[in-house]
């Protein structure tokens, strides 16, 4: 998908590939796959389970504080612990999901990438795995990365010998955008998606480019796509939002937020009206999140302005203005507007 293609990426393997054509990012039910969540807060969740323990283990973080609560869970059987004769990587990845139940992250974290270590022969993955998600929780995206990239690269597909036999399920909240989140399930996808924002977050916007083109490559789902045209617009890549966005409708929040981008970028390569038809359909629908709306309206208002139409211009923008005095500009638009200081319309 796009027809150019950012080289400094690594490449997916098989792994990864298997878990985004089966599951996608948009599925519902909290089983297999995800679920969208659309917040601002910018709060990022990773859940844990470990049966037999008795607890199910929560960490949080909102603003950079971080918080963690234990939720009783139904009493199980005894979890399975490695035998004498196992490696040592097994009884070292063992030791820390024993110490994430118990509540301490660091410490279980820091147990993961030594037990990463100790595979040489690289026969788990579950320790990268869960070493790189456990480091981007807490905000070390520098130390997340080599473990992400080596369980995306790999031909393995999650959940492997170590997750299946040792039951070990969760998930990990991802933002696709300021405004949108993704809860995935642990696995391939989730290690694809957490590299992704690792990269956002050192500045490597072609590396984090690259791995989205490849999984959108795979499976077409509105978040991956929501994902990419957001740092296509970082890097000014406008014909790629154009191509990218192509054929989607306004039906929910994630697909309207691609919209708007392609408005925006449709703007950006001088076709005006192809925008304003866009920002017509972004606003279709009034039962999408208003931070939303008043985004499209606002950019469909200040296109008008633009091109003269100032009375349909004001009405965007006083709708703007009325319910939030402080977007953006906004309120210098329509207080010059009623002092005189704009454009007449052309055509009054």
């Amino acid at each position: 998908m796009g027809s150019f293609r950012f080289r400094k990426s690594i490449k997916l393997g098989p792994g990864v590939r298997m878990s985004v054509s089966k599951t996608g990012v948009g599925l519902s039910g909290g089983t297999r796959g995800a679920r969208y969540s659309a917040h601002s807060s910018g709060r990022r969740t990773t859940s844990f389970g470990v049966p037999g323990t008795g607890v199910g283990y929560v960490s949080s973080r909102r603003g950079g504080r971080k918080q963690s609560t234990r939720q009783a869970a139904p009493p199980q059987l005894s979890p399975p612990k490695p035998g004498m004769f196992a490696p040592k990587h097994e009884k070292e990845f063992h030791k820390a999901l024993q110490t994430y139940a118990k509540g301490d992250v660091e410490q279980a974290r820091q147990l993961f990438r030594r037990a990463s270590e100790q595979d040489e022969e690289g026969r788990a993955l579950a320790d990268d795995l869960l070493a790189g998600i456990l480091s981007v929780q807490v905000e070390k995206p520098d130390e997340a990365i080599p473990h992400l990239e080596e369980v995306v690269s790999s031909d393995v597909e999650l959940p492997d010998e170590l997750m299946t036999k040792y039951g070990i399920r969760g998930s990990v909240s991802v933002g696709v955008t300021k405004r949108v989140q993704v809860e995935v399930e642990w696995g391939s996808l989730a290690a694809a998606l957490a590299l992704v924002e690792c990269y956002q977050e050192q500045g490597r916007l072609e590396e984090a480019i690259g791995v989205l083109q490849q999984l959108a490559d795979e499976q077409e789902d509105p978040a991956l796509i929501l994902s990419l045209c957001d740092l296509y617009a970082e890097t000014g890549a406008w014909d790629e939002i154009v191509e990218v966005a192509a054929g989607i409708r306004n039906e929910d929040d994630v697909t309207l937020e691609i919209r708007l981008l392609q408005g925006r970028a449709l703007q950006e390569q001088g076709l005006d009206d192809g925008a304003l038809d866009v920002y017509k359909d972004a606003l279709r629908s009034k039962k999408r999140d208003p931070e939303l709306l008043n985004e499209a309206r606002y950019r469909r208002g200040k296109l008008l302005l633009d091109r003269g139409k100032t009375a349909q211009a004001m009405k965007d923008l006083q709708g703007v203005y009325a319910d939030d005095p402080q977007y953006a500009d906004v309120a210098e638009l329509v207080r010059g507007q009623r002092n005189g200081l704009t454009r007449s319309d052309a055509s009054e």
